[in-house]
């Protein structure tokens, strides 16, 4: 993937942070593989939100830059860094969907006030009989 993406990692009891961005990069690329001609730059942040007191601590939000100068934000939170690397790039994924079917909507549709084709009009007379 020849996108560029900046990793954040906050995190003091972090596994390896090598290995999270590896697995973020892998996750990304399978999430966007599709819609790689859109996307600009990424932005992964992983934040440990309780700190030492583990539960459900672990959130990483993902910022994508597109080409079109949109913006989509994906997150989630889950009790591992690598859940939550993998719920947010599926909810990315699923957002990105959603924007691609949206413009491609927006493409097919004629524009307000306009008519595809236009028909002849035909002058209709109304014969009644009147006493």
């Amino acid at each position: 993937m020849e996108m560029p993406i900046d990793f954040v990692i906050r995190s003091t009891s972090a596994t390896d942070p090598n290995m999270l961005r590896a697995y973020g990069e892998r996750r990304l690329a399978f999430a966007l593989r599709r819609f790689e001609n859109r996307t600009r730059h990424a932005t992964v942040r992983l934040d440990d939100v309780n700190g030492p007191r583990r539960g459900v601590d672990s959130r990483c939000a993902i910022t994508l830059q597109l080409r079109n100068g949109r913006r989509i934000d994906a997150e989630a939170i889950t009790a591992w860094p690598y859940a939550s690397i993998t719920l947010a790039a599926k909810r990315l994924n699923a957002a990105i969907r959603r924007e691609h079917e949206k413009a491609q909507l927006l493409m097919r549709r004629p524009r307000r006030g306009r008519v595809a084709v236009q028909e002849p009009r035909r002058m209709l007379r109304c014969t009644r009989n009147v006493r």
